[in-house]
């Protein structure tokens, strides 16, 4: 039988993997790498989408925050880009903050360096804790009448720059259109976020909508910057502009997935280490399970080196519904993909190849899968094989 080879770098994890010629290999990018930043983001804040250039919609005494979203490929660099174009252009240091949607130390630790690297550490760094009320601003209740709560720096600011990545609505913990919800919203907002979308996907896609309407509008974000990622987990192209207009045009980038069902799904987590986390694992499994056969397999390649909270969690044995609810409304670190993970190995063998070791994989449910020659035995047995790239995407 003729093979082909599928190259990939999983975080630190370097995957040659021989295919036969007749199994799919599908990503939702379309596009290959870039990482000319500076050139593709000034051509997109000078020229954006349904909206003039940026800087005429700022005035010099504008408080500017610009807000990351965790996940987003290469994201620190791209921020550390626009907040270079923002100096340079004469917005005051003391203007600038800069939001990051995650209170991981590592995060922060890498746009701090990044920053530097720019010449730019006196911008203040703010961290989002989903969980600390008191760094959060009331906008409005919605039409459910729960108070929808917002990081007080992007409701305070008078120019909000979001930063997000592309990613369909079915893709667990999206951010909406403004580049704000679930990412920046509080702990409540984000359980009600995650529980619809555990309930259906119907409520899950009203409840996505209705938040973009809300929180993104109450917090006054007419401008936002959306990464598309590219078929190897990075970056194929930036957009700019009216958020409507950028969400739209981004997810034309992306491609539909495949008509049809395949009985074994590799789902790589292609991309830096920051992408390699238990909510890419979540998104990944997500994805492959939606084109695999009933009765077929998903494998995960994704190099996460320990467990969390939440997701030893999963070592419960409590019914899922129950034990689901219960995990969301603790709060604890990964409740969110713990609780996504639960809900489909319910129905599905879903196997790991991480930098976990075996005993503590299969606590927590999923098969161990020890390296590709045990990857590529598990594809030689199956007849219809895809391989998704970037797929916590």
């Amino acid at each position: 039988m003729n093979k082909r080879t599928i190259q990939s770098n999983v975080g630190s994890l370097q995957i040659t993997l021989p295919i036969s010629e007749h199994a799919v290999e599908w990503s939702h990018g379309r596009a290959s790498s870039r990482d000319d930043y500076r050139a593709m983001l000034t051509e997109q804040l000078e020229s954006p989408i349904d909206f003039p250039p940026l800087m005429l919609a700022i005035i010099p005494d504008d408080r500017i925050a610009i807000a990351l979203e965790e996940g987003v490929p290469d994201g620190i660099e791209i921020a550390c880009e626009l907040i270079r174009y923002l100096v340079d252009h004469g917005c005051p240091n003391d203007k600038l903050t800069w939001v990051l949607g995650s209170k991981s130390p590592s995060f922060l630790r890498d746009a701090e360096t990044a920053l530097a690297a720019y010449g730019l550490s006196s911008i203040p760094i703010v961290l989002h804790d989903s969980q600390d009320q008191e760094s959060h601003a009331y906008v409005a209740a919605s039409e459910t009448a729960d108070p929808i709560y917002v990081q007080r720096e992007l409701i305070d600011a008078d120019v909000v720059l979001p930063i997000y990545c592309i990613r369909t609505a079915e893709c667990p913990c999206s951010s909406d259109l403004f580049g704000i919800s679930p990412g920046f919203t509080d702990a409540a907002t984000q359980q009600r976020w995650g529980l619809a979308w555990l309930d259906d996907n119907t409520t899950h896609l009203h409840q996505h909508e209705k938040l973009s309407r809300e929180a993104g509008w109450l917090a006054g974000v007419q401008f936002t910057v959306a990464v598309v990622p590219s078929v190897e987990g990075r970056v194929a192209s930036l957009l700019a502009g009216k958020p409507e207009s950028v969400f739209q045009r981004g997810v034309e980038c992306l491609s539909p997935l495949p008509t049809e069902t395949h009985d074994l799904v590799i789902a790589l987590v292609d991309g830096a280490p920051q992408q390699q986390t238990w909510l890419s694992i979540a998104r990944a499994t997500v994805l492959a399970d939606s084109i695999c056969d009933p009765n077929g397999k998903v494998v995960v390649c994704c190099d996460v080196k320990k467990t969390t909270p939440g997701i030893r969690d999963l070592r419960s044995d409590t019914p899922a519904d129950q034990a689901n609810k219960r995990l969301l409304k603790s709060h604890a670190e990964d409740a969110f993909p713990a609780a996504v993970l639960r809900s489909i190995c319910e129905h599905r063998s879903v196997y790991l190849l991480s930098a976990l070791p075996p005993a503590e994989t299969e606590s927590l449910g999923l098969a161990h899968v020890d390296g590709v020659p045990s990857l590529e035995h598990l594809a030689e047995q199956s007849e219809k094989v895809c391989v998704i790239r970037g797929a916590q995407y």
